[in-house]
């Protein structure tokens, strides 16, 4: 019987798959009382899925018009103010949380004269190393439409189930609903990929036959003892041509991308298991425990030992 042909190597996975979201808060609220929230959260990814009224996010000098069945995720946790009516007053966050404390479902009701505002959001947390080239491609917000088919396909479903899971509390809930966001998350970054063209970054070298093929090498087979010259045989292409183009479409040079998603893969397994410094350095290319902790260093501004450390202190 012939075999099935392999699937191609998908690379949005392997990049994304290196994300590492941590706790996720979630909320439900219902509001018939205008406000207007001031929300600075460093290491959160905060994210709101409009499900009844109309709402605007202040984002810098621009405003964003939400409706229902709008979904928005800001990725680097930027500033910004919710607001539901423009003669609101501004309140912080903390301030608003304790004048209106979530029941122990999260769910936040707020009585008033007007016409419901329904908001289901969260913050995600996630390991604060940039490192990973999914962060040089996200905006400071991504704002999905109700209008987008692709959107409608799989928002409403997940929420519904996610609902589900915040109202009853069943044994499991707090995984499941972890779980839950990574989809909301990579369902976010998915459709932003396919309706945005990127700036220079990984993602817009997939549109270049050779660069393409390169970041899938380096991501594929990143431990292996790669040069700019064996890249470039690989692919069938000269040194110069190679480095020019990955570099003006990526925007850095093939073996500093390699370096940098070597040491997300280090970071992550330390992450998530015991292991020791020598066989994690050998594991994602280096022969030697120096020149790896140095690369470490360079990359995420901590030691090896420090960044373990660090890591489990906050555990």
């Amino acid at each position: 019987m012939k075999a099935s042909p392999a699937p191609p190597y998908d690379l949005l996975t392997d990049v994304m798959e290196q994300i590492r979201l941590e706790a996720t808060v979630y909320f439900v609220l219902e509001s018939h009382s205008p406000c207007a929230i001031s929300i600075a959260r460093p290491g959160r990814s905060p994210f709101y899925a409009i499900t009844a009224g109309r709402c605007n996010l202040v984002l810098g000098r621009k405003t964003y018009e939400l409706s229902e069945g709008d979904f928005v995720l800001l990725p680097s946790g930027a500033p910004h103010v919710m607001r539901g009516a423009k003669d609101a007053p501004i309140v912080a966050l903390d301030d608003w949380m304790r004048l209106h404390p979530k029941n122990e479902s999260g769910f936040i009701r707020i009585d008033g004269p007007g016409p419901a505002l329904c908001i289901t959001g969260g913050f995600f947390s996630f390991a604060a190393l940039k490192a990973n080239p999914m962060f040089d491609v996200l905006p400071p917000i991504i704002h999905l439409r109700r209008d987008d088919p692709y959107v409608q396909e799989w928002l409403e479903p997940t929420l519904r189930f996610i609902h589900a899971e915040i109202a009853h509390r069943h044994q499991g809930s707090q995984t499941v609903l972890r779980r839950m966001a990574d989809v909301l998350f990579i369902q976010a970054v998915r459709a932003y990929a396919a309706q945005h063209e990127c700036a220079t970054s990984w993602l817009r070298g997939l549109s270049d036959a050779r660069v393409s093929k390169a970041l899938t090498l380096l991501h594929d087979r990143y431990a292996e003892p790669w040069t700019l010259e064996t890249l470039a045989q690989e692919i069938g292409t000269s040194r110069t041509a190679l480095a020019v183009r990955f570099k003006e479409l990526v925007g850095e040079a093939p073996m500093a991308y390699l370096t940098r998603w070597r040491i997300t893969r280090a970071a992550n397994r330390m992450r998530s298991e015991r292991i020791n410094l020598s066989k994690l350095a050998e594991s994602v290319g280096y022969n030697s425990d120096a020149v790896f902790s140095k690369a470490f260093r360079r990359i995420t501004g901590q030691s090896p030992g420090r960044y373990r450390r660090v890591d489990s202190a906050a555990a």
